[in-house]
């Protein structure tokens, strides 16, 4: 957080350009050796940010965020819940893969267009190196994009942003606060004396500084991927249903903020059936 230097004035266009070529980690390089692209966020700021782990093979392909299944999943969702509202990114822009390789140790080769042979890769989770690498654009897209709420997708990207560890399965929906390095410092008080200044080892006085923060609601929710994994459970409270219900819940403070500061009204959404689009679901990805 100290390399920070935020400015509330730049636009998102720019930070992307100053990430694109990112060769901070392994992935960055890797994924220009593969012709990968970059994928950065995209959306409305001031709205419900939504914040997966990072790319896979649909969304390296195109550059563009949760586009392959369990975008779509996540995409329909919102769809028929009537929300268009939102900005959706990850917690790293590379692609996290390695060559597959068969059991010789050989690598595996897809058939790519005109048939010309490709390298085919596997999904891979990013290291605590990779998420460290991408960190200062995440929490600065963040401080820019200004999000009313913030939805973390999966464990991992919760933990990421919660700074802890957490159970995924029983922590989800929870709403608690998170806080983001802002554009400004502010003094530090000494804990003792509580005074503003105070000498350094050659006797001079000066008045440290930390940056300012910033704090958002913050909901955790299941990944789409799992919850495309689980489908088949069509009981009572089953994953589609919680990844539904923790939406609504981000919904619900997002028009709160709305209805309070600006007057808005909620919006009079249609009652969805989500046995209807449990079963849509469970039909497109058979």
């Amino acid at each position: 957080m100290s390399e920070l230097r935020l400015d509330a004035r730049k636009p998102l266009t720019k930070l992307r350009e100053e990430w694109e070529a990112c060769i901070r980690c392994e992935l960055g390089t890797r994924r220009m050796q593969r012709d990968g692209h970059f994928v950065f966020g995209q959306g409305y700021g001031h709205s419900i940010m939504f914040i997966g782990e990072g790319p896979g093979a649909e969304e390296d392909a195109s550059g563009k965020p949760f586009v392959g299944r369990s975008g779509k999943l996540l995409r329909r969702i919102l769809d028929v819940l009537g929300v268009t509202d939102y900005y959706i990114t990850n917690i790293i822009c590379c692609r996290s893969c390695e060559e597959m390789k068969d059991d010789k140790g050989m690598p595996v080769f897809g058939r790519g267009p005109k048939g010309v042979p490709v390298l085919r890769y596997k999904d891979e989770p990013p290291t605590p190196i990779h998420k460290n690498a991408c960190r200062p654009r995440l929490l600065e897209e963040i401080y820019l994009v200004d999000p009313i709420v913030i939805v973390g997708l999966g464990g991992p990207a919760c933990e990421a942003l919660l700074g802890h560890s957490i159970t995924i399965t029983r922590d989800r929906g929870e709403t608690s606060q998170i806080a983001i390095p802002g554009a400004s410092y502010r003094p530090v008080l000494t804990e003792k004396r509580q005074q503003w200044l105070r000498k350094n080892s050659e006797g001079e006085w000066h008045a440290p500084v930390e940056p300012n923060e910033v704090l958002y609601h913050f909901v955790p929710t299941l990944h789409p991927a799992y919850v495309l994994r689980e489908l088949a459970d069509k009981g009572p409270n089953n994953a589609f249903q919680k990844l539904v219900s923790d939406i609504r819940s981000a919904v619900r403070t997002y028009e709160a903020y709305l209805e309070t500061v600006f007057g808005a009204l909620p919006v009079q959404r249609e009652v969805l059936d989500e046995a209807a689009l449990h079963q849509e679901v469970e039909d497109t990805n058979e």
